[in-house]
């Protein structure tokens, strides 16, 4: 999961505090009102519902968590994040004396945004669920509030994933692991549960030879459907054998890890270079959810989850591309 900076922090907080400020004056100027209330959310109530967002996050986000580690952190107000590629100029000139005789000529610089998008769902209590939740040790329903966070951690993944073709600035469009154009791709006709150790093995080396092709020779992270990956997993590689599929594939080499989702489709092997040159995680803001604010006593509590977040996929000035996609045709 992404970890929160400072200033993310600070903007949190800085929400939240001025709610129940806003709370607290309301109440002193409706002390004989006879409908509605302007209560506080206490700070154990905000701590839970950040905790019940956490625990949405471990289930949900098993590509996105496996990518966090590449992520850097982005100001709120930035709608696109540029990374630069360089073509290759001049030579290298070997001397005594170090007087170059190389040649000067310049090289040529291209930038490639990627757009980072807000998403946001809301959800909201009456009045009267606030006032009888007071009374019960602020037990609000979870059914709202649950399915926001999961919503906003569903499309986390799906924007790692797939992107958003909707998301557009100036030109550049927001991409996923299996939609960018210049990912390296292939088809194939070979479902992989119920294939045999053999037809395993092939899928896996001609996916990660599409890397190699594009000057990718480092140990790569694959994403597997999970049903595809436990087959592997319970089944011997040849009869008599006595290894499964899956440890003979981890020897094959060039694989640093394996993660699995029900969001990879079944057939489907997506390998990544794990590296900063190749993927990033723009970090606006890590999920989280805000109060929105009350006019009056008997307003709704409205609040809303929200995260600010994208996946920036990198190549050189060659096109190359260290993520790969296999496919069932």
């Amino acid at each position: 999961m992404l970890r929160f900076t400072k200033d993310q922090e600070a903007f949190v907080l800085a929400n939240r505090r001025h709610f129940n400020a806003a709370q607290t004056s309301m109440a002193a100027l409706h002390t004989n009102a006879m409908i509605g209330n302007a209560l506080p959310i206490p700070k154990d109530v905000w701590g839970m519902w950040d905790r019940e967002g956490i625990e949405v996050q471990r289930s949900t986000l098993a590509v996105f968590n496996d990518l966090a580690s590449l992520s850097t952190p982005m100001p709120i107000g930035k709608l696109v994040h540029h990374f630069q590629t360089v073509s290759d100029s001049g030579g290298v000139n070997v001397s005594l004396d170090g007087r170059s005789k190389g040649r000067t000529d310049k090289p040529v610089f291209e930038y490639h945004g990627t757009p980072l998008p807000i998403i946001d769902s809301p959800f909201s209590y009456g009045w009267r669920e606030v006032e009888a939740a007071r009374t019960e040790g602020f037990q609000l329903d979870s059914a709202g509030r649950a399915n926001s966070m999961r919503r906003i951690a569903e499309k986390m993944e799906s924007l790692v994933l797939d992107g958003d073709s909707s998301i557009v600035v100036g030109g550049d469009s927001l991409y996923g692991l299996r939609t960018h154009p210049r990912r390296n791709t292939r088809t194939t006709g070979q479902a992989l549960n119920g294939a045999t150790g053999a037809q395993w093995l092939a899928e896996v080396v001609a996916t990660l030879k599409l890397l190699h092709a594009d000057n990718f020779k480092v140990p790569a992270t694959l994403y597997m459907n999970f049903d595809d990956w436990f087959y592997a997993q319970n089944t011997d590689f040849t009869s008599g054998y006595p290894k499964t599929i899956a440890q003979r594939v981890m020897e094959s080499g060039g694989i640093a890890g394996i993660v699995t989702s029900d969001s990879i489709a079944a057939g489907q092997i997506i390998a990544v270079v794990k590296d900063r040159s190749v993927l990033n995680i723009l970090n606006g803001m890590p999920m989280t959810t805000r109060a929105q604010a009350r006019q009056n006593p008997e307003d709704e509590y409205n609040f809303v989850t929200m995260a600010a977040v994208a996946l920036e996929i990198k190549f050189d000035a060659d096109q190359n591309c260290g993520v790969a996609v296999s496919s069932l045709a």
